[in-house]
């Protein structure tokens, strides 16, 4: 499978904001094996279409708060489908269309794995999109709607504005 792939960070160690490589230098589309379950509660699945946003080009620049091991697959979002599934996987079907915040994964990896053809992802992390919905309109939703979530919930106290 193709998939994209940082083998270092634009940011090398020592270097200022000032002194950052190019991102089209940091990163690359390889052949990689196709990924496999490896666990009773993973999901495979076939991408579709994968979000790209701010916090993906900090990681690919070594200077996101989650740091991944070198090299690894960036992205946090994928829309696709369901092409196999674990034993304890109970809530999707294969052909079923999902949506997967790879940031949400209990087995870490800091929200990577995205830009691939084929993603395992661990089935918490994985969410069902109905039929009428296109994937290309979830693809993003992960960080544009937790971050919108974050800054009106979290720090705003938006529900105590009214």
């Amino acid at each position: 499978m193709r998939a994209v792939r940082c083998n270092r960070f634009a940011a090398e160690n020592g270097s200022s904001k000032h002194n950052i490589s190019p991102i089209k230098e940091v990163l690359c589309l390889e052949d990689l094996p196709l990924p496999t379950l490896h666990a009773e509660n993973k999901v495979l699945i076939q991408t579709h279409y994968a979000g790209i946003q701010y916090p993906d080009f900090l990681q690919a620049q070594g200077l996101y708060q989650i740091k991944p091991s070198l090299p690894y697959i960036p992205g946090m979002d994928v829309a696709g489908i369901v092409i196999d599934k674990g034993v304890n996987v109970k809530d999707f079907n294969i052909g079923e269309q999902v949506y997967a915040n790879t940031a949400l994964c209990p087995d870490g990896g800091g929200g990577t794995g995205g830009l691939a053809e084929v993603v395992s992802v661990s089935a918490n992390a994985v969410f069902p999109v109905p039929n009428n919905l296109h994937l290309s309109s979830v693809a993003n939703i992960g960080r544009n709607y937790c971050a919108a979530y974050h800054s009106l919930k979290v720090i705003g106290n938006a529900d105590r504005m009214i």
